[in-house]
């Protein structure tokens, strides 16, 4: 009789929530133009942020105001980077001029800025706990 209870109780300790592995990342995104959608894009690394091909995570949400928030769940705790761009024309990607300036509102966690392009990951980077955290930053 004893070893059923103590099975019981054993499989019952493995059903109970255990201490999350992963935290959300709430993002509060600011915006001038109307309509839209945001792209998203969590980098993990230097070498991945360079690289459009390289996001660890991407999402994509329609403009819902002025401040537009997302919640990004399940993160790994880490150092990370966000980038985002303002889909006004709905082509799925980031408009350029011909001479490669974007047409379309963009920016980059801790607003951070590039002299000439996208800022240096180190600059927009960020350490997200297990608990989860917050940032805010404006498309420009």
């Amino acid at each position: 009789m004893k070893r059923p209870v103590c099975l019981i109780v054993a499989l019952a300790g493995l059903s109970l929530p255990g201490t999350a592995l992963a935290g959300d990342l709430v993002l509060s995104l600011s915006t001038r133009e109307a309509g839209g959608t945001l792209a998203i894009a969590v980098y993990r690394d230097a070498d991945s942020f360079r690289r459009s091909e390289g996001p660890f995570r991407t999402v994509n949400v329609p403009r819902t105001g002025p401040v537009t928030t997302v919640t990004i769940r399940d993160l790994p705790p880490g150092r990370y980077a966000v980038g985002t761009f303002h889909d006004t024309d709905g082509n799925g990607r980031l408009s350029t001029w011909p001479i490669g300036l974007p047409k379309e509102p963009y920016g980059f966690s801790r607003d951070a800025r590039g002299r000439v392009g996208p800022p240096a990951f180190d600059a927009a980077a960020f350490d997200l706990p297990a608990s989860g955290g917050r940032q805010a930053f404006t498309l420009k």
